[in-house]
Formats: structure tokens, C-alpha cells, sequence
């Protein structure tokens, strides 16, 4: 091998990035297991503030209501909107109103959703069920806004049967009275929690509420809200705009103190939160006609960095000018989607919705995406297993593109076999550089070779890899699902403790890495020996680089690579018996 000024700096860089992931991994590592044995303190933690709340709220018994809460801000005491109720009005001890896929705990004396336990998921530890407390949401879901000067008079017992839950409280304003009801229900396996507010007119004259907002509480990071650890950990503001067939996404962060691109004054008929596998989303069948509002909290991100914080927002559904006759009722009906991110749930939400599955790391892929998905969702149903179902979608992505992948091995071949011409003719027209490539595409055609075949066909797969790459990294559905000895489809199949500086032995991307450099050794090429020398190396940069992939991926990408190597097996033994035909042929001429 000769080591000539090129093959020096590609060693040099390939040491540089080994050494570089070296120093990294284990800090991670060791960030890992940090964040890991927090989970019980902050647990512990957030019980004694939730409780420090109530002592303070139960102190005051006077609540103001905040539509917008300042910028310095840090509690969701200060921030929490609640309807105000009169310090001779006792509390009254939560509802939980649920089903076989999820509770609701609801506060009785303002009608806003206190907590959601999902029965079917479960922290990162896979012990504790997972639980959304949104005492710091700077709003939560169903508390109102907008009546301003309007105090709590009254407050019913609530009445619950198995399918619904009704309450009821009278507020008052000078000579003013309204009595709001909201009646909520839930059907059978279902995370859609719906309501129907009766706001009732018991005054003699017409009331006009200039603003009516009904909030919902935003998701914190999928690391805050779950424990888990991940690499990508999106959020997303969304909302869907009156007969719109797709929703709008954007960024929670804020710069310069405002939301990013927020135009609130858009009528919308459904708004929400949502983070990488979970969603709150309030659905509304009387659109918003004043569109939606943002408030967030500033909180502590106790898994973070020392002093490092993260945005907690909330958004609500505006009504303008709302118009109550003397001893009328309007009936405004809910429906809030609390719950997982999976495609059975989301497609059973409104069309517009769609659009929070949020598959693909580039919204252009999302119509790839999906189906790939959908796929996988229907495989799992046909094998009973999404380990099965990966295996079968990625054999079936590898026969649709056996054709393309077929071809551009016979190009390779081909090219492989006029190396000598094409050899001969660089030296002797090296001096005539342009006469040089003339007579090379002549030779092309008269061989019947594209010196690019070899090449684009497998650009056209690209988009289909990276889809399916995005759609196994940002499924919920493989969340906890183990297959084989991988725990987790989602985190990487690690077997047996961290060893030396935090490595573990991951099966799968070894499997992968050998797979690599047997792939590379029977693929025909025109390269020169040094030059296949040195691509020797890629997969071993691949493999720390790719290291810590989630078992899901490298399970694909694992039986992609037996595909290849089986298919090139076969290209090899056609072109053999082709060859041997020619030889025949010549012989008898």
C-alpha cells in the first residue's frame, strides 16, 4: 500500500475522529448513568412542589386569572389559570374518570385535567407507570380565560357514572350570573377525552364574554416527561387552520421573547403540544374564530446542565365576542387527544392531524414516510412482532429495488472488465486530455457501458433509506419492544454491562460492520489497489461513528446488507455462466 500524501490524510482524519469519539462516549456515558439516578429524586421531588402548591393555593384560596404570564416568571403557581374561588368555598378532593388505556384526574372545582396516567406505558425503568402531571403548565387543559371579575358562588358535588362525569359551578359578576357545566366522556380504549361546556345565562339581560379561552397544557422533552434519553428529543407548537387539510408546526423555543412565527390571530378548528411520541391536542367542533394564543413557564431542567432551563408552552382556542341572551346556553363541544403518537391513534384523529406524526426529519419525506410506516404497523399485525415486521419490510424494500440494485452490479462488472482499455488508453493519449475522453466514450458505447450506471440507481434508493431510517428512529410504536436479545427497538441492543470506557458490546452494529467489509470485498470495482486498501477502513469509522444506532436500525440495515451480499452472490454466478457461454462460443467458432 503506498502511502502517498492523500492516503496520509485520510488516515489522519479517521484517527482524529476515533480518538474524538473516544473522549465523547464516555462523558455521555457517564451522563447517562447521572440522569438515570436522578429519576428517582426528581420523582420524589416533583411530589413535595405539587404539594407546596396546593398548601400555597389552599393559603390564598383566591386564584387570579393569567392569560399570558410574565417573561420572569418561574412557577406555575404564578402562572396557572383557574377560575377564582371564594376563600368560604372548600376544596373538593380530585376525580379520576378514566378507561382501559388511560385516567384522567380532574379537579372538581375548576374542571381542568390535573394529571394523565397512560396504563400502557411506562417511564425509561419500565417500572413506574407513565405519568403526565401538568402542575407546570403554565395553563391546563380546559381551564377558561377571559372572565375576568367573575368569582365562584357555587360549586356542585361532581356526578360520576361509569361513562361520564358532570360538574358544575355558578360564577358571578355585579348583578351577572352563569352557570358553567361541562359533562365529560370517554369511550372504550380511546385517549380522546371529550367535553361539552354548557355556559348557562342566569341573569335577566344579555351578557357578552369579549374573550373566551379554553387552554391546554403543553408536553415537556420526552426526557423530562419519560426519563428517556434520546438522541433527537423534538417538540412542536401545532394547530390546524380552518379548513386546512394539513396542519402547522412550530418551534416552542422563543428568540427576541416571541414565539417563532406565530400568527395567533388565524382562525384554527384544533390546537396542541406535542413532543417526540406523545401529544395534547384540543379539538374543537365550534372553530376558534379568534384563533390561539402561547403562554409558556420557564423550567428548571433538572436532568440538564446546572442552570439550564427548557420551555414549557401552553396554547389555547380563542373565542371573540361571545354572546350569552338572557337565560340561554351555549354548548361549546371538546375533544382533547392526550396520548401516544402511533399511527393507529393519530389516524383516528381529524385529517389535518396528521401532520404532528412528524416521521421524517425533513418535512419533504413525510409522503414517504407514512406509507413505510403504515407498512410496518400492517407486518407487525400479520407476524405478531415489529422485530419480524422490520425484517419483512426491509426484504420487501430490497426485492422493489432488485431491478435497479441488479443493474447497476452488471454495470460495476462491466466496468471492471475494460479497466485494461480504459488503462491503455490514458497513457497514450495522457498528453491529448480532451482527444482522451472522445475516445473513451466511444469505447463506452461500443462496450454498451454508462460509467455512471453504477451510481445513480442507487441514488434513487436514498430517499426510501433515509424515510425508513427516520420512521424506526421516531416511532412510538417500537418504544419498550424487545425482539431477540434487544431490550429496546429504539436504543441500542447492548448485552451485558459497559466494559472498557463505557463500550458495551452491541451484536447488531458488529454484525453490521462485518457484513460491510465482506460487501466491500465482492464489490467489482475500478479503483486501484491502494485506493481499495484504504476503503477498508470506512467500515470501521462507521462503526464507532454508528456505534450507539438503535437496535431497530441496525437490525435493518443488518439483514439489508445480507440482501446485498446474497443478491451479489447471484449477479456473480450469472456472470460466470454468461462468461462460460462465451468461452463456448468462441471455442466452436
Amino acid at each position: 500500500m503506498k502511502l502517498d500524501k492523500e492516503t496520509c490524510i485520510v488516515i489522519a482524519i479517521a484517527l482524529v475522529i476515533l480518538i474524538a469519539w473516544g473522549i465523547y462516549y464516555p462523558k455521555q456515558q457517564a451522563e447517562e448513568a447521572r440522569i438515570r439516578l436522578q429519576q428517582a429524586s426528581i420523582a420524589q421531588a416533583q411530589a413535595e412542589y405539587a404539594e407546596a402548591v396546593r398548601a400555597i393555593e389552599a393559603r390564598k384560596n383566591v386564584v387570579q386569572s393569567v392569560s399570558a404570564p410574565p417573561e420572569s416568571a418561574k412557577t406555575p403557581a404564578a402562572e396557572s389559570v383557574h377560575t377564582p374561588a371564594l376563600p368560604s368555598l372548600p376544596r373538593q378532593a380530585p376525580v379520576t374518570f378514566g378507561n382501559d388505556v388511560v385516567d384522567f384526574t380532574i379537579d372538581p372545582d375548576n374542571g381542568t385535567i390535573d394529571k394523565v396516567a397512560f396504563k400502557r406505558f411506562t417511564t425509561s425503568n419500565r417500572k413506574e407507570q407513565l405519568v403526565y402531571d401538568s402542575m407546570y403548565a403554565p395553563s391546563r387543559t380546559f381551564a377558561l380565560a377571559g372572565l375576568d371579575g367573575w368569582n365562584v358562588i357555587e360549586i356542585a358535588k361532581p356526578v360520576q357514572t361509569a361513562d361520564t362525569l358532570t360538574l358544575s359551578r355558578i360564577l358571578a359578576k355585579n348583578s351577572g350570573r352563569i352557570r358553567i357545566t361541562q359533562l365529560f366522556s370517554l369511550e372504550k380504549e380511546s385517549y380522546s377525552l371529550k367535553c361539552r361546556i354548557a355556559i348557562q345565562n342566569l341573569s335577566g339581560e344579555n351578557l357578552v364574554i369579549p374573550t373566551l379561552k379554553i387552554w391546554t397544557a403543553g408536553l415537556p422533552p420526552l426526557r423530562n416527561f419519560s426519563g428517556d434519553v434520546l438522541v433527537r428529543d423534538p417538540r412542536y407548537i401545532e394547530y390546524g387552520p380552518l379548513s386546512a387539510k394539513k396542519g402547522v408546526s412550530l418551534d416552542p423555543e422563543m428568540k427576541d421573547g416571541k414565539f417563532n412565527a406565530v400568527n395567533g390571530g388565524v382562525p384554527v378548528e384544533w390546537v396542541g403540544v406535542t413532543n417526540k411520541y406523545f401529544a395534547s391536542l384540543l379539538f374543537a367542533a365550534k372553530p376558534f374564530d379568534g384563533g390561539f394564543e402561547l403562554s409558556r413557564n420557564v423550567v428548571p431542567d433538572e436532568l440538564g446542565k446546572p442552570g439550564a432551563v427548557y420551555h414549557l408552552p401552553s396554547i389555547c382556542g380563542v373565542y371573540k365576542n361571545v354572546l350569552l341572551n338572557a337565560g340561554s346556553t351555549l354548548d361549546l363541544d371538546f375533544s382533547c387527544f392526550t396520548g401516544p403518537k402511533s399511527l393507529k391513534e393519530v389516524r383516528s384523529l381529524p385529517e389535518s392531524a396528521l401532520s404532528i406524526l412528524h416521521l421524517s426529519y425533513f418535512s419533504w419525506m413525510e409522503f414517504l414516510a407514512r406509507p413505510l410506516m403504515w407498512l410496518l404497523d400492517y407486518l407487525k399485525g400479520l407476524s405478531g412482532s415489529y422485530g419480524i415486521a422490520i425484517i419483512l419490510l426491509t426484504v420487501i424494500v430490497r426485492v422493489v429495488f432488485w431491478p435497479v440494485t441488479q443493474r447497476a452490479n452488471n454495470s460495476m462488472r462491466k466496468m471492471q472488465k475494460i479497466q485494461p482499455k480504459v488503462k491503455e488508453l490514458r497513457e497514450k493519449y495522457k498528453e491529448r486530455p480532451q482527444e482522451m475522453n472522445a475516445k473513451m466514450m466511444e469505447l463506452y458505447r461500443e462496450e454498451k457501458v454508462n460509467p455512471v450506471g453504477g451510481c445513480l440507481p442507487i441514488l434513487l434508493q436514498l430517499p426510501v433509506f433515509f424515510a425508513l431510517y427516520s420512521v424506526l428512529e421516531s416511532a412510538v410504536e417500537l418504544r419498550h419492544v424487545s425482539f431477540l436479545w434487544a431490550s429496546d427497538l429504539t436504543k441500542p441492543d447492548l448485552v451485558g454491562p459497559p466494559l472498557l470506557f463505557g463500550y458495551g458490546i452491541h451484536p447488531l452494529i458488529l454484525a453490521m460492520t462485518a457484513l460491510m467489509v465482506v460487501q466491500q470485498k465482492m464489490t467489482p470495482t475500478t479503483m486501484e489497489p491502494a485506493q481499495q486498501k484504504m476503503m477498508m477502513i470506512m467500515p470501521f469509522i462507521m462503526l464507532v461513528m454508528l456505534y450507539n444506532l438503535p437496535s431497530g436500525l441496525t437490525l435493518y440495515w443488518t439483514v439489508s446488507q445480507v440482501f446485498s451480499i446474497l443478491q451479489m452472490k447471484y449477479s456473480q454466478y450469472i456472470a460466470k455462466r454468461e462468461d462460460e457461454k462465451e468461452a463456448l462460443k468462441s471455442k466452436s467458432a
